[in-house]
């Protein structure tokens, strides 16, 4: 089996928003659906994960890097692929190219929680195929790892989680979070910011009935975000742009 993956998906008008690009948040639906096809296809699948080893994948933290535009008729090929794995993470990168041109980069750190404890797995402890590792390459420079102080003033609006947010996992699905980071944000705010830079840290879960509120604080040529349920940090996030011309 190989450790890497790809699909072609042709872009249609219900995939992109109201600049009629695909948005951060289709992107990382489209990236999600190729990396949980090739789990399924080399056994990392929930079920078999659940079955075999005990354990389900969480994702600890993501960074994607837009270099350009997919829009409507374009047929993109979504690829994925898997690294060496660490002591308790495993690294999958991915990119969406329109032809040779790559738009979209994206790397994601993800570990195992025991389906019992809910408490992190070495990787030694699961059950893993043996791949044969026929692309490594690198897409994603360091994380920012960035922690800011927010307050009252950076209140951007509060979200309580629903039934419809839930995953398999029975905890928000991480998709989820990049919707409300991205909600902090008005339509026109969205408008005049190309996104070049997106870091979300998946730091607590949070449950159907939990309030979570948003902030959002302006710091030079980026916005940090923070997803808070009373005092516990649900996620954080970063947002590199520049501002688009008009």
């Amino acid at each position: 089996m190989k450790n890497w993956h790809k699909e072609t998906i042709t872009i249609d008008d219900t995939m992109v928003n109201f600049d009629q690009v695909v948005p951060l948040t289709e992107q990382m639906r489209l990236l999600e659906v190729a990396t949980f096809n090739h789990s399924n296809i080399i056994g990392l699948d929930h079920k078999t994960m659940e079955e075999k080893s005990r354990a389900f994948w969480v994702v600890t933290k993501m960074k994607l890097i837009i270099k350009g535009d997919v829009k409507t008729g374009d047929k993109a090929n979504v690829i994925t692929w898997t690294h060496e794995l660490g002591m308790a993470r495993a690294v999958r990168d991915c990119m969406i190219k329109v032809g040779n041109s790559v738009k979209v980069k994206c790397s994601a750190d993800w570990c195992c929680l025991d389906f019992d404890t809910r408490k992190i797995r070495k990787m030694n402890t699961i059950v893993y195929p043996d791949l044969d590792m026929q692309k490594t390459e690198e897409v994603v420079a360091e994380y920012t790892n960035m922690r800011e102080d927010v307050a009252e003033k950076d209140l951007s609006y509060s979200r309580v989680i629903r039934a419809t947010d839930i995953d398999v996992n029975m905890h928000t699905n991480n998709l989820k979070y990049n919707y409300m980071a991205l909600d902090a944000f008005s339509v026109e705010e969205l408008k005049n910011m190309a996104i070049k830079e997106y870091e979300i840290y998946f730091v607590n879960e949070s449950h159907e009935g939990d309030c979570i509120d948003v902030y959002k604080k302006k710091i030079k040529n980026y916005f940090y975000i923070e997803g808070k349920a009373q005092d516990r940090t649900i996620f954080r996030a970063v947002i590199k742009y520049k501002k688009k011309e008009s």
